[in-house]
């Protein structure tokens, strides 16, 4: 019989509180018109065949239950799984739910502040972002911090918050000089993913002098969404070579950046979001990454499609999000407890979704 440790089951209900934290986040962003591609869209009933799912939860699905799918991991770090399901509504009525979630108009487990970045980002952009909630404790986090992954910071990083310590006389907490920082450090990152995409993303200071790299845990990510590639090559393009996007005439991209703080375990969550969505004919597909997180997990990737189907629109969702606590000793055993965790509070989500969608 196989027995866990007390910190393996702190770390996988620190999971579950992540997930359930950041779950709905994602949902949201409209494109301005449809996007041709040059391949085919498959039937939903294809889609399915590809995805490994059974005839058995085929049948399944058109009866209204929602079906988790198997997905390749990449890494030892790399948690990723996927559902699918069938909702009675049109495209259109998906499209509104993403309005709705892109706008924040319905409350969001967990999250206690947001707000969008645009253009090449401005301070101005993250003057709602507080030390919320605990913050002389999380302050002292920074002030203290050292190479590790109870922050994820870069050297630069690292290095402002070890000179603004040096620099404190006397017993009290700068909170508000430490928030500075953090929206300093957050500007840093956005405006260099804006331009250089995944190779502008700082890498976070593990000990040992080890460097965790989200940019390679992206790439993987991306790597690993064959069919994408294969069904839907614009929107691979564009997750695979961003900044870069290639448009033809008639396309279209809208894409959208926030900030988001999430209450996490009574600690303040910060994590820098991009989103997309693409219409392709009657399907849709959309896109959330998040290239930074301040701890708790490396980055993550998640995306939906929407294809219409006889009975309706056929979603399908895949989730990969990078988590050193499911990496090295035991990875084999802990794999398959986290995603058990994960799957609970993320099919409940989608079925809200749903719930929304077939009556609007």
């Amino acid at each position: 019989m196989i027995t866990h440790s007390a910190s393996h089951w702190s770390c996988f209900i620190n999971i579950r509180r992540t997930i359930c934290a950041i779950g709905t986040l994602w949902f949201g962003l409209m494109i301005c018109g449809p996007i041709p591609d040059a391949v085919a869209l498959p039937t939903a009933e294809e889609l399915l065949k590809q995805l490994n799912i059974s005839a058995r939860d085929q049948q399944g699905i058109r009866e209204g239950k929602i079906v988790t799918w198997t997905a390749s991991e990449g890494s030892d770090r790399e948690l990723a799984f996927g559902m699918a399901l069938l909702a009675k509504t049109k495209g259109e009525n998906i499209v509104q739910l993403f309005r709705e979630a892109s706008a924040f108009q319905t409350i969001e487990a967990g999250l206690t502040a947001h707000g969008r970045i645009t253009g090449g980002g401005v301070l101005d952009d993250f003057a709602d972002v507080r030390l919320e909630p605990n913050g002389e404790d999380e302050a002292l986090r920074y002030l203290e911090a050292e190479p590790g992954d109870v922050l994820n910071l870069g050297a630069e990083e690292l290095a402002a918050y070890r000179t603004l310590k040096s620099a404190v006389k006397g017993g009290a907490v700068p909170v508000q000089r430490v928030e500075g920082l953090i929206r300093q450090g957050l500007l840093a990152r956005y405006q260099a993913y804006r331009t250089k995409g995944l190779a502008g993303i700082a890498p976070y200071e593990r000990k040992g002098r080890h460097r965790l790299l989200a940019s390679d845990e992206l790439t993987l990510a991306t790597k690993q969404a064959k069919l994408v590639a294969k069904y839907l090559p614009s929107v691979y393009d564009a997750m695979s070579n961003y900044p870069i996007v290639k448009t033809k005439e008639g396309e279209a991209v809208e894409e959208q950046y926030y900030w988001l703080n999430v209450e996490l375990s009574g600690r303040p969550l910060y994590v820098l979001s991009h989103r997309m969505l693409f219409r392709v004919g009657e399907a849709y597909a959309v896109l959330d990454r998040h290239f930074y997180s301040s701890h708790d997990y490396n980055c993550l990737q998640q995306g939906l499609v929407a294809l219409p189907s006889d009975d309706g629109m056929l979603i399908t969702y895949l989730r990969r999000v990078s988590t050193d606590q499911v990496a090295g000793f035991g990875s084999k055993v802990k794999h398959p407890l986290a995603r058990a965790l994960m799957v609970s509070p993320i099919k409940g989500l989608l079925e809200g979704l749903r719930a929304k969608a077939e009556i609007q």
